[in-house]
C-alpha cells in the first residue's frame, strides 16, 4: 500500500511535468497554433453576431473574417487563391506527366536513388554473409546442456531484469494511473488539441456553419477547404512524422470498424435464420462438422433474442398505458423476486392476480394499483382487436419483466456453456450488455443450467417425486447427441410402455416437445427453443423428429477474415515464421541449451504469431453450408448458410469433448496404454493375431473350433 502511494505521487509529479512540457513545447514549436486559436475564436464570435443579426433581419456591413485567409500562416503558392484559379492549375499539373523535361528530371533523381541502393547492397551483402558465417560457426554446434542459458543470454536477462522490466512495469502502471485520473487526461488532451491546431479547425468549422446556414453561399466553401489544408500543412511541417502516424491510426480504426460491422451483420443474418426455425430443430452431420458448435452458437444468440423480445413487448405494454407508474411495479417485482414470492412465470401471474383481487374488493384503496389515476388515464385499452384491462397488461408485464431481468442463464443444457451477458443497473430500468464482439476480453461469466431430463418428462420420472419436476417453463434447451438419449424406433423395439421402470416410451418426453410452447408463451410469443444435434437424423425416433427442422451440415469453409487489408499481417507473419521455424527446428535438434540469438528471434516470432492469432480470433469466421429440410424428411431441401464467428463461439464457450470425463474415468482405472498393445509380427496377420482382435466377424469364422 505504501509503495502504491509513493508511485502515485511520482505519477502525479510526472503528469504535471508532462503537462508543463506540453505547454512549453506548444508555445515554442506550435506558436502559430495558439495564434490561430485566438483568430478562430474571434471569427466564431463574429459569425455568431452575424447569425443572430440575420435572424433578426438586421443589415450587416462588410465581410466576415471567417471568409478571409489567415494572417498568421504564410501563404503557399501551391494553393489557388480562389476557385476560378483551380482549373488552369489543374490542367498545368496533368501536363507535367507528358512534359519531357519533367520526365528527364524524374529519371535523373531515380537513377541517383537506385545508385545509392546499389552501393548499400554491395557494401551490405558481404557483411550479411559474414554475420551468417559467424552464426553458423558459433551456434550450429551439438550439445545436451538441457535448458542452460549461454553467457550472452544470461547477461541479456540480467539487463532486462534490472532495466527493461522495471521500465515496462512503470509505463504500464502510469497508463493505468492516467485511465483512473480523468481530469489530467482532459487537460493534457486539450493542450495537445490546441498544439496540433485541432481546436482551430473545430472553431473555424462552427464559425462557417453559423455563417453558411443564413447565407447558403456555396462558393465560400472553397476558402474553408484551403484554410483547412493550410492548418493541417502547418502542423505536418512542424512534426513530419505526425501525418503517417495519424494516417496509420485512422487506417487501423476504419479497418477494425468495418470488420466489426461485417461480423455484426453476419450475426444478424444468423438470428434471422434462427427465427425461421420451429421451436425444435436438429442439427446433423458427420464427426467434426461443428454440430455442437453451431447449436451452442444458436443458443447464445437465442438467449439474447429472448431478452430483446421481452424488452420489445414491455415497451409495447408501456405504450398501451403510458401514464402507469411502471417503475414502481418493477421495483415491487424485484422485491418479490428477492423474497422468493416470484420465481417463475406462474408465480408472477399468480401474484398479479392476487393484487387484482385485493383491489377489486377495495377499489378505493389505490395503493394496490400504485396510485394510478384510473379516472383520468383509463382502466382499459382498445387495440381494435380486443379490449384489455390494466390488470391484464400488468400480468403480461410481470412475466415479461421476469424473463428480462432474471440474472441467470436462460440456457438449460446437457453440456456446459459459458456466456458473458452483463446486466447494467443504476437502480432504475436495467439494461443488458450482450455484445459478442467487445474491444476487451471481459469475464462476467455465468454458465448454463444443468439439464435435469425429469423436468422435461410429463410421464414417469427417473427420480420419483423429483423436486425439479414441472419447474421448467421457458428458455433455451440444448441437447447434444439427442439420439443417444432418446433412441430410434429400432433401438426401442424391445422397450415397453407399460414397464415400471422409466423409459423413452412412458416418460412422455415427446408430449412435452409437442406442448412446451404453452408454458412459455407470453403476449402470444413463445419464449422457448430446443436445439439438438446428432450424427444422423434417423438416430432420433420419428415421432419427435417430425416436429423438427433437420439441418444437415454439408461442409464448413476454411477460416476467413471479416475485413480488408488483413493480408498485411498475414504476409509479415508468413515471412517471419518461414525463416524462423526453419532455423528454430534445426537449433532445437542440435542444441539443448538456450542462446541469445534464438531468444531474440523467438520473441520476434512470438510477437508476430500473437498479432496474427488475435486478428483471427477477433475478426475470423467460417461459413457452415447447411441443407434444411422438414423432420418428416420427405420435402425439398433448402440451402442455407450459417456464420460461425470466432470471437463469439470460441471465447471459451463450451468444450467440444463434453463427455470425455466418462472415458477418462474408464482409462484411469486401467493399467494399460497404447504402447502396451501387442503389435503384428509381419505385414500379414497370423491366425493367433486375428483371434486376438475379439472381432464378431473373426469369431464367427472360428466358432466351430
Amino acid at each position: 500500500m505504501l509503495k502504491d502511494k509513493k508511485l502515485n505521487i511520482i505519477y502525479a509529479i510526472l503528469s504535471l511535468g508532462l503537462l508543463a512540457a506540453s505547454i512549453v513545447i506548444g508555445i515554442w514549436l506550435f506558436y502559430i497554433s495558439y495564434c490561430r486559436t485566438e483568430e478562430s475564436l474571434y471569427n466564431l464570435g463574429e459569425a455568431l453576431c452575424f447569425y443572430f443579426m440575420k435572424l433578426a433581419n438586421m443589415e450587416v456591413d462588410g465581410t466576415l473574417g471567417v471568409n478571409d485567409y489567415s494572417l498568421n500562416i504564410q501563404w503557399n503558392d501551391f494553393y489557388a487563391p480562389d476557385i476560378d484559379s483551380v482549373k488552369p492549375r489543374f490542367v498545368d499539373y496533368w501536363n507535367l506527366f507528358i512534359d519531357k523535361n519533367n520526365f528527364l528530371s524524374w529519371a535523373e533523381k531515380a537513377s541517383v536513388v537506385m545508385g545509392n541502393i546499389g552501393k548499400v547492397i554491395v557494401i551490405g551483402l558481404p557483411v550479411v554473409l559474414l554475420i551468417w558465417f559467424l552464426i553458423k560457426k558459433l551456434y550450429f554446434k551439438e550439445n545436451n546442456k538441457y535448458n542452460e542459458d549461454t553467457l550472452p543470454l544470461k547477461i541479456w536477462k540480467h539487463i532486462d531484469k534490472l532495466a527493461f522490466e522495471p521500465t515496462r512495469n512503470f509505463i504500464y502502471g502510469y497508463i493505468r494511473y492516467l485511465k483512473d485520473n480523468g481530469p489530467f487526461m482532459a487537460l493534457f488532451t486539450i493542450v495537445w488539441l490546441i498544439n496540433l491546431n485541432v481546436v482551430t479547425i473545430i472553431l473555424e468549422f462552427l464559425a462557417f456553419y453559423f455563417y453558411f446556414v443564413v447565407t447558403f453561399k456555396v462558393k465560400d466553401i472553397y476558402v474553408q477547404i484551403v484554410k483547412l489544408a493550410m492548418d493541417c500543412q502547418y502542423v505536418v511541417k512542424q512534426v513530419p512524422i505526425l501525418a503517417p502516424t495519424i494516417g496509420l491510426i485512422v487506417f487501423y480504426k476504419i479497418r477494425r470498424s468495418r470488420a466489426l460491422d461485417k461480423l455484426d451483420h453476419m450475426e444478424q443474418k444468423n438470428r434471422g435464420f434462427i427465427n425461421s426455425l420451429p421451436i425444435v430443430s436438429m442439427t446433423c452431420g458427420s464427426m467434426g462438422k461443428k454440430k455442437t458448435t453451431i447449436i451452442t452458437d444458436m443458443a447464445l444468440s437465442q438467449e439474447v433474442m429472448f431478452r430483446g423480445k421481452a424488452l420489445e413487448l414491455l415497451k409495447k405494454i408501456d405504450m398501451k398505458f403510458p401514464h402507469f407508474p411502471w417503475i414502481l411495479f418493477e421495483k415491487d417485482i424485484q422485491a418479490c423476486m428477492q423474497y422468493r414470492q416470484i420465481y417463475n412465470l406462474a408465480t408472477a401471474k399468480h401474484w398479479v392476480r392476487k393484487k387484482r383481487e385485493r383491489f377489486e374488493k377495495k377499489p378505493e384503496n389505490e395503493r394496490h394499483i400504485y396510485n394510478y389515476d384510473i379516472e383520468r388515464y383509463g382502466y382499459e385499452y382498445d387495440d381494435a382487436l380486443k379490449v384489455i384491462s390494466i390488470w391484464d397488461a400488468m400480468e403480461s408485464y410481470a412475466q415479461l419483466y421476469f424473463i428480462y431481468i432474471i440474472q441467470s442463464s436462460l440456457i438449460v443444457s446437457n453440456y456446459s456453456i459459458r456466456e458473458d451477458n452483463q446486466i447494467m443497473d443504476v437502480g432504475n430500468f436495467p439494461q443488458w450488455n450482450s455484445n459478442f464482439f467487445p474491444s476487451y476480453t471481459k469475464r462476467n461469466s455465468r454458465y448454463a443450467h444443468i439439464l435435469d431430463f425429469d423436468t422435461l418428462r410429463l410421464g414417469k420420472q427417473v427420480i420419483e417425486n423429483n423436486i425439479n419436476s414441472g419447474s421448467f417453463e421457458f428458455g433455451v434447451v440444448n441437447i447434444s447427441e439427442v439420439g443417444k438419449e432418446r433412441g430410434n424406433t429400432l433401438e426401442l423395439k424391445e422397450v415397453k410402455k407399460g414397464e415400471f421402470v422409466t423409459n423413452q416410451k412412458n416418460d412422455l418426453f415427446n408430449s412435452w416437445l409437442k406442448m412446451c410452447r404453452h408454458s412459455a408463451t407470453v403476449e402470444n410469443y413463445p419464449f422457448i427453443k430446443v436445439f439438438t444435434d446428432e450424427q444422423r437424423p434417423e438416430s432420433w425416433g420419428a415421432d419427435a423428429r417430425d416436429l423438427c427442422d433437420v439441418l444437415n451440415i454439408v461442409e464448413t469453409s476454411e477460416q476467413r477474415l471479416a475485413g480488408s487489408w488483413f493480408w498485411i499481417e498475414d504476409m509479415l507473419f508468413e515471412l517471419i515464421s518461414r525463416s524462423f521455424y526453419k532455423f528454430y527446428d534445426e537449433m532445437r535438434f542440435l542444441r539443448g541449451d538456450n542462446t541469445l540469438l534464438v531468444h531474440i528471434f523467438k520473441s520476434i516470432a512470438a510477437f508476430a504469431f500473437k498479432l496474427q492469432l488475435r486478428i483471427y480470433n477477433k475478426y475470423g469466421y467460417s461459413v457452415a453450408f447447411i441443407e434444411k429440410e422438414r423432420g418428416t424428411m420427405d420435402g425439398d431441401r433448402e440451402e442455407k448458410q450459417y456464420y460461425v464467428l470466432n470471437k463469439k463461439i470460441y471465447s471459451d464457450r463450451f468444450s467440444t469433448d463434453c463427455f470425455s470425463d466418462y472415458f477418462n474415468d474408464r482409462a484411469r482405472k486401467t493399467t494399460i496404454g497404447l504402447d502396451d498393445y501387442e503389435e503384428y509380427m509381419t505385414t500379414k496377420a497370423s491366425v493367433e493375431e486375428l483371434k486376438k482382435q475379439n472381432s464378431y466377424f473373426i469369431n464367427s469364422l472360428y466358432k466351430d473350433e
